[in-house]
């Protein structure tokens, strides 16, 4: 009797702890489910990692409450639920804008990094100017042209390819030649022409060969002359 108590006893403790075990899984289990609950909870909707400061990098040119105020980051709402990339094109739709790029910064803040687009010329659009950049694109108004930035115009019938023409051109010039640029007229896509200083005049034509026509015009500006026409930059010309 004792022996069969004792075994009984045995696998009663066995099959105990087996059950035991599973419970302990189940448990473990659960609570890591909770955990993660938990965390979700936190992260996504409870106010302990809600968005407190914009932090705005990279302006001179624009404002960073300009910034701030195209942003519209809601404040107060969790870092987790921010929609980034509809924050950046907010910042992007500011004409001096070129790009943005939003990140968050736990844990409770946005960052905005902005990049400013750079005045390439400027167009005159009485009674002011309007800074343009690379790429053509007319981003601010100033009541005075800057110095340092040439005159760039185009007849309105000519469209966007004559502006971007002018504006190739004016890329290609050599670099050292650049300060002597007063204007720079396209008449179309095809009928570019620079206004250097002491009266100079550079008939350079379309911006293709743009590098050849830029080594050529270096060459011809030591000749002294009024006229320096690049268009054809293997038979180039100048004349008084």
């Amino acid at each position: 009797m004792n022996v069969s108590t004792s075994s009984a006893r045995r696998f009663a403790r066995r099959v105990w702890a087996r059950r035991w075990s599973r419970v302990k899984v189940i448990l473990v289990g659960l609570a890591v489910v909770a955990v993660g609950v938990l965390a979700g909870w936190v992260v996504l909707y409870s106010s302990l990692l809600a968005v407190r400061q914009v932090e705005i990098v990279g302006t001179s040119r624009v404002s960073t409450a300009q910034v701030e105020a195209a942003a519209a980051v809601p404040t107060g709402t969790p870092l987790a639920r921010i929609d980034l990339s509809s924050v950046a094109g907010r910042v992007r739709s500011i004409p001096a804008v070129r790009d943005a790029t939003v990140s968050r910064r736990w844990p409770r803040a946005v960052e905005i990094e902005v990049r400013e687009r750079v005045p390439a010329a400027v167009q005159a659009r009485a009674p002011s100017y309007v800074l343009v950049d690379r790429s053509g694109v007319a981003f601010d108004t100033v009541p005075s042209r800057p110095p340092g930035l040439p005159l760039v115009s185009a007849p309105a019938d000519a469209g966007p390819p004559a502006l971007r023409a002018a504006l190739d051109v004016l890329a290609a010039t050599p670099p050292a030649l650049r300060p002597q640029v007063l204007e720079v007229r396209a008449g179309g896509p095809e009928q570019v022409t620079l206004l250097l200083t002491k009266g100079r005049t550079v008939v350079w034509g379309s911006p293709d060969r743009g590098a050849r026509k830029a080594t050529v015009l270096a060459a011809l500006l030591t000749r002294r002359a009024t006229v320096y026409d690049v268009s054809a930059p293997d038979a180039p010309t100048t004349s008084r």
